[in-house]
């Protein structure tokens, strides 16, 4: 696990940018979508938080939506590039399986989010199409337990990011 942080130091330049944080606070968002905050919820928000170097100003942003359900919509509307809106859907299907159920209530959230892109949802099928599967390690990566597989799952699918960008 130490050696994907470190490649997570690698390619981080410091606290998200603008689109990247917007991105971030839509797929946190996610885990009001039951009305109810599970510990391994709030375990991954402080490791996200952590692993990739929020800011002080950008941790309040993240304390208050834990506080207050804010609406993943409205969230997601935020995002302003292509690339990040893509890698929202990546990640929220980590998070939606993140308890190894995919949830009705959880689903519908990113439904209505694809409805919302009208034509432009197109430029997402890729992305969308997997949505109904549960998320798998890659290849000879093993987790001791299921929190570290989730993070594991998230810092993969970050690398593979920001190799995409570089």
């Amino acid at each position: 696990m130490q050696s994907l942080f470190n490649q997570i130091d690698n390619l981080c330049d410091g606290a998200p940018e603008v689109d990247e944080f917007a991105m971030w606070r839509a797929v946190l968002s996610l885990v009001h979508v039951d009305d109810e905050i599970a510990e391994l919820e709030e375990y991954l928000v402080q490791s996200i938080t952590q692993v990739f170097k929020f800011s002080g100003a950008q941790l309040k942003k993240v304390e208050e939506d834990m506080r207050v359900k804010p609406d993943s919509k409205s969230l997601f509307s935020e995002i302003e590039g292509q690339i990040y809106r893509a890698q929202f859907f990546r990640l929220a299907r980590i998070f939606i399986w993140c308890d190894g159920i995919l949830h009705e209530d959880e689903l519908a959230v990113v439904d209505e989010i694809k409805d919302g892109l009208g034509d432009e949802v197109v430029r997402y099928e890729a992305d969308l199409r997997w949505m109904n599967r549960k998320p798998d390690l890659p290849m000879g990566e093993t987790a001791q337990v299921p929190e570290e597989e989730i993070m594991k799952q998230i810092i993969y699918q970050m690398i593979s990011f920001y190799e995409e960008q570089e």
